[in-house]
């Protein structure tokens, strides 16, 4: 059968208006679903991105909007605002800092020489006692020598040593043969003890040789040094006395005999319940104020002791010994 012409015109103009129509109901309805945009030009909108991808953060696993961005913002410029005041605050504090530094920088500058003034005004005052004189004196002829001569060479030779030390200032209760108040007997230790108290001593020294009184030759050598038992002063005067007695047996031929104590119940007791020291330079010493001790260097009747008696290279040596014993005690620097 042969098909009509017209017919299969008319199917394809009907095909093609539907198509049409489809067309148009797709446009609108993708028209209806898309939201409006408003047109920019791309410089605006590349600042608009630009100045959104600098002020987001990510805010629970996604980008902030447009309202949380100006948030974001404004919080930005709070921030800002902080870490400036922060920052001037912190600058102002380095400033005051500063100040605070320079300020005790001078303060020391200023203070640093006062103290240093300070400390020379304000010695240790040490006083030595040559034991014995012209008056008092205790000859040995037969033994060769003079006991106060002896220690006068001593005496000097320790104070030339401690005055080569910083922080102390030296007295001597005799320069040469005489007494300080020409006594005898106990007249002339209080005599010395009174002259330390004078000059402000902070501790009194008194420098001797020994004898056992049993004649020529004994047995008995070397050193010893007398401390007081009144406990306010014995535990330092312990140690000064270990102080020199190491230096006399390091740097001299003497023997160590100790650091003793020896006290004499008839002359009653110190305010701490001791009984008082047997030898008046310490008691009184004491009762004055300042420790004292009693250096006996040697023994006059012991042959060995005897022999280096006699050499004034060995008096001068056991001066020096005595010095930096005391030196040692105190902490005392050379000048």
């Amino acid at each position: 059968m042969k098909k009509n012409p017209k017919i299969k015109w008319l199917l394809c103009g009907v095909i093609a208006v539907l198509a049409v129509i489809l067309c148009a109901i797709i446009f609108l309805v993708f028209r209806t679903l898309s939201p409006a945009r408003t047109p920019v030009n791309d410089t605006a909108a590349g600042a608009e991105i630009e100045t959104e991808i600098d002020s987001s953060t990510e805010s629970d696993g996604g980008i902030q909007t447009a309202e949380q961005s100006q948030s974001a913002g404004e919080n930005q410029k709070v921030d800002d605002s902080a870490a400036q005041t922060k920052a001037e605050t912190e600058t102002a504090a380095v400033e005051e800092n500063m100040t605070e530094s320079e300020t005790a920088a001078e303060t020391e500058i200023d203070i640093e020489p006062e103290t240093e003034a300070e400390a020379e005004a304000d010695p240790i005052r040490i006083v030595l006692d040559p034991g014995h004189d012209d008056i008092c004196s205790r000859n040995h002829p037969d033994l060769g020598f003079n006991e106060q001569d002896l220690n006068l060479k001593i005496a000097l030779a320790c104070r030339e040593e401690l005055e080569t030390y910083k922080g102390v200032e030296v007295f001597m209760t005799r320069e040469d043969g005489s007494c300080p108040d020409n006594g005898e007997g106990s007249d002339d230790v209080t005599g010395r003890t009174a002259y330390a108290e004078s000059v402000g001593a902070d501790l009194f020294v008194s420098l001797h040789n020994n004898a056992t009184g049993l004649g020529y030759p004994s047995e008995a050598n070397g050193t010893e040094v007398y401390v007081t038992v009144y406990s306010p002063f014995h535990e330092e005067s312990q140690k000064l006395g270990e102080c020199i007695l190491e230096e006399l047996t390091t740097q001299v031929d003497l023997a160590g005999r100790g650091v003793l104590t020896r006290t004499k119940p008839e002359k009653g007791y110190y305010d701490d319940g001791n009984v008082k020291d047997w030898y008046y330079l310490i008691s009184t010493s004491v009762e004055r104020g300042f420790p004292g001790i009693i250096v006996e260097h040697a023994f006059m009747d012991n042959p060995h002791d005897n022999a280096l008696l006699k050499e004034d290279e060995n008096l001068k040596a056991m001066g020096i010994a005595d010095a930096t014993g005391i030196a040692r005690y105190f902490g005392l620097e050379k000048k």
